[in-house]
């Protein structure tokens, strides 16, 4: 038995689309760098949570936390390095699989 013949289709792929594509799905003003920094989620100057900063850009981070349902959509990210800790008032822009998306409230921040 002979098998049927396929209608080929060429297909173009270029770089140039594939990184036009990239910029279409990530509408960020700002570029992000991969971290992995330790940080505190503080509200009403409590600790609330220790977390994880997965990347962050001159906007904003991503953490990583075990719930993300549980905390108020503002708070501070108390930052913390071997160096020196630095508090930055937050806002949540997104939550989903254990990660929350914040962006600084406050202009200039300096990492």
């Amino acid at each position: 038995m002979v098998a049927p013949l396929m209608n080929r289709q060429i297909v173009h792929v270029s770089a140039w689309s594939a990184a036009a594509d990239a910029r279409r799905h990530n509408r960020r003003k700002a570029k992000r760098f991969p971290t992995s920094q330790r940080a505190w989620i503080v509200s009403g100057g409590e600790k609330l949570c220790f977390c994880e900063i997965v990347d962050m850009s001159g906007t904003g981070a991503q953490i990583k936390v075990v719930r993300e349902d549980r905390f108020p959509e503002e708070f501070n990210l108390l930052i913390v390095t071997d160096t020196y800790m630095k508090s930055v008032p937050v806002a949540v822009r997104w939550r989903g699989g254990g990660r929350m998306g914040v962006f600084f409230r406050s202009l200039g921040v300096v990492l």
